[in-house]
């Protein structure tokens, strides 16, 4: 797009400059001429200017009189250039013709005449008028006349002998008889002109007016200065792109070079949805990622030091002690007693490789379209077993609500936050499910002691450890909510713990009902 609107440019600017040109040239070629005409009116009186009219229009081949200024209606360009000795021409290419306006020096009268060709006969009739201004100087002083008239004319005109040129036959014939003779350079293109061979009375000499050259459109000069101009109008058009572009790629390359060296804070600043944005974001994302997995992997192998160290701590008291029991019945016990310890080691090692799995990053998940209500109430029924005393109710604003997700995974989270209910419920524990806008929002609310405030957000950290109310003792391992907020990431959405109307903890899910093609490395916790 740029090299285009460069080239339409330096195209319209080549048209409007040759045009220029063109106007100055045709112009200048004029001057002379209506400047002689000028002067002829100016010798007679006005009755006899109408005669002067006639005899310009004659030798001419085209109209000519005067006009005074409120006739022609002047624009203030046109009129500038009028008093200052100009010609004005005013172009009319649809009807092919132009109208040429000259003022008489010091007067408010201006030659006006139209004509639609250049030809021949103009030319001779010019030659024609320099001869009858030569006319009125005697002839030692027709050289300085000649020299004085040339200020008027866009060409050259000099006087020779006759003799000193190389005429073919018929030019030599036609000047015999006294006739104006119009010769084209033998040269091509650009470089042709012509020139015009008058006589001078009986004096062997010949008045030559040119060279007059013909008018070039492109003139070497100005395409160079038109390609010189277009390569530096490129130049700064690329330069204007791919500056920006090689700045950002700089400080992506600075950002990479810090990842590289270890420094995990890496964090290339760059805006935009372009390719260079989008990988920026990417990396970004990729970084954050590579630091929430360390973290986590830190976190981890502290808490899972800690874990172990407590059934592990059984398990050796246990066996020191079953080395002085004797008794059958006390053994047996001591033994069902290791083998809860080993149970609940081999629960808890499930559980952090569990989590250690889903922290690796997203899986492949395959949304599809899942009815939240009917699994809301096909969970109720698989807890029927093992809520005890404790009831599971659901409420929906319809049966039809849907929303697009994993539904294994969209049942995990739903199981886990259940369980982690029938843990601290005294007697009720309610799904409630509603559409707003375009999400889904899943509420989980017990009746439990609640979730202390400045406790909330520490709730979702893996082996996270709270108050009294809701410790180790009442069950699980602190893994399950850590669980159910990676799931929800993944799915593009939020969780988060506030107080129940049912006097608990109320657990509220929100998940898009389409996706957008979220991911875990564009979503930094």
């Amino acid at each position: 797009m740029a090299l285009c609107f460069i080239g339409a440019i330096t195209y319209a600017s080549v048209q409007l400059v040759n045009q220029y040109r063109s106007d100055i040239y045709r112009e200048e070629m004029a001057r002379g001429t209506f400047y002689l005409m000028a002067e002829g009116y100016q010798r007679y009186e006005s009755e006899e200017r109408d005669r002067w009219s006639k005899v310009l229009t004659q030798l001419f081949g085209a109209p000519i009189g005067l006009e005074d200024a409120e006739t022609l209606n002047l624009g203030y360009r046109e009129a500038l250039h009028l008093s200052e000795g100009l010609v004005v021409m005013r172009l009319n290419d649809a009807e092919g013709f132009a109208d040429i306006l000259f003022q008489l020096p010091g007067e408010d009268a201006y030659i006006v005449t139209r004509m639609t060709k250049v030809s021949e006969q103009q030319a001779r009739a010019t030659a024609v008028l320099i001869l009858n201004h030569l006319s009125h100087f005697p002839e030692e002083e027709w050289e300085g006349a000649l020299a004085s008239l040339k200020q008027y004319f866009g060409y050259d005109l000099s006087m020779v002998d006759r003799d000193a040129l190389e005429l073919d036959a018929e030019q030599e014939q036609r000047l015999n008889r006294r006739e104006v003779v119009i010769a084209l350079d033998d040269s091509s293109g650009s470089a042709s002109s012509i020139r015009i061979y008058a006589p001078v009375a009986q004096t062997g000499k010949l008045l030559v007016i040119g060279p007059l050259s013909l008018f070039d459109q492109f003139p070497i000069e100005l395409l160079l200065v038109a390609g010189v101009l277009s390569l530096l109008a490129v130049a700064l058009a690329t330069y204007l792109q791919v500056s920006p572009l090689q700045r950002r790629l700089k400080q992506l390359d600075r950002a990479v070079s810090q990842l590289g060296s270890g420094d995990l804070g890496a964090y290339a600043n760059i805006e935009g949805n372009d390719a260079i944005g989008q990988v920026a974001a990417t990396f970004n994302g990729m970084t954050a990622h590579i630091r929430r997995l360390i973290e986590s992997q830190r976190e981890m192998t502290r808490a899972v030091s800690h874990e172990l160290r407590t059934p592990v701590a059984r398990l050796r008291f246990g066996l020191e002690m079953l080395a002085d029991i004797e008794s059958a019945e006390l053994r047996r016990e001591k033994l069902n007693a290791l083998d809860h310890d080993i149970e609940q080691l081999d629960q808890l090692i499930d559980e952090i490789l569990t989590y250690a799995r889903l922290e690796q990053g997203t899986p492949n998940i395959e949304f599809k379209p899942v009815n939240v209500t009917e699994l809301c109430d096909q969970l109720r029924d698989e807890m029927e077993t093992i809520r005890g005393v404790t009831r599971i109710s659901v409420e929906s604003e319809s049966p039809l609500l849907e929303v697009e997700a994993e539904e294994r995974y969209l049942h995990r989270v739903l199981q886990n936050l259940v369980t982690n209910a029938l843990r601290y419920a005294s007697s009720s524990i309610v799904m409630r499910v509603h559409a707003d806008a375009d999400r889904i929002t899943v509420n989980v609310d017990d009746d439990g002691p609640g979730i202390p405030e400045h406790e909330r957000e520490r709730v979702f950290k893996p082996f996270a450890r709270l108050d009294k109310s809701r410790h180790r003792a009442s069950g699980g391992y602190g893994l399950g909510l850590s669980i159910v907020k990676r799931i929800v990431d993944w799915h593009g959405g939020d969780i988060f713990v506030a107080e129940s109307p049912e006097g608990g903890a109320r657990f509220t899910v929100t998940l898009p009902a389409t996706q957008q093609g979220q991911h875990v490395l564009g979503r930094v916790n």
